[in-house]
């Protein structure tokens, strides 16, 4: 009987037997110790640099995307609301919803709260989406205008895009314009 963390090496050596340009890694850690976690992640490491082969993650964890990930697109809702260069997206997110995963992340920098910032509400049903921003009902920054119109993704430095209309606001620090 393998371990789960044996199971992924064997998933990931299947998955390469055929010398894919692109590996698309869904959840690769999840379920499994730190430990192994950090075992799973230098091997894609090291696929990405020794082979050339490209790694879409696709992941819940912050911290697993920032170590691992060149560029990262945040989805809400089966939309992408922002994509950006890693180190850009973490130092200047411009959407309210990275912005609210980011607070979110407990950091060994500072004190713990007593708890940890949630994001207000409850996400939508995919299949019944509100007609504007998905996110404008859990958004603090919401506007009229967010009920009504699917925001489009646009670029709003080199490199850098998101959906969203708000462009005073979530300007890195969650401070306005």
């Amino acid at each position: 009987e393998l371990s789960g963390g044996m199971r992924q090496r064997v998933m990931i050596a299947i998955a390469l037997a055929c010398e894919p340009e692109i590996l698309l890694a869904d959840e690769p850690t999840t379920a499994l110790d730190v430990t192994v976690q950090a075992q799973i992640l230098e091997l894609l490491r090291t696929l990405r640099t020794r082979l050339g082969t490209a790694v879409v993650l696709i992941t819940h964890d912050l911290g697993i995307v920032a170590e691992l990930a060149d560029r990262i697109a945040v989805m809400y809702a089966g939309r992408i609301v922002e994509e950006a260069p890693t180190d850009t997206l973490f130092a200047a997110s411009r959407h309210p919803y990275t912005e609210a995963l980011k607070l979110s992340i407990p950091r060994i920098d500072l004190a713990l709260p007593e708890r940890l910032p949630s994001i207000a509400g409850v996400p939508p049903n995919p299949a019944s989406l509100p007609p504007g921003c998905a996110f404008a009902p859990r958004c603090r920054y919401r506007i009229d205008a967010c009920e009504h119109a699917v925001p489009p993704l646009v670029e709003v430095v080199p490199g850098h895009r998101k959906a969203c209309i708000r462009n005073d606001i979530c300007l890195g620090s969650g401070e306005h314009a």
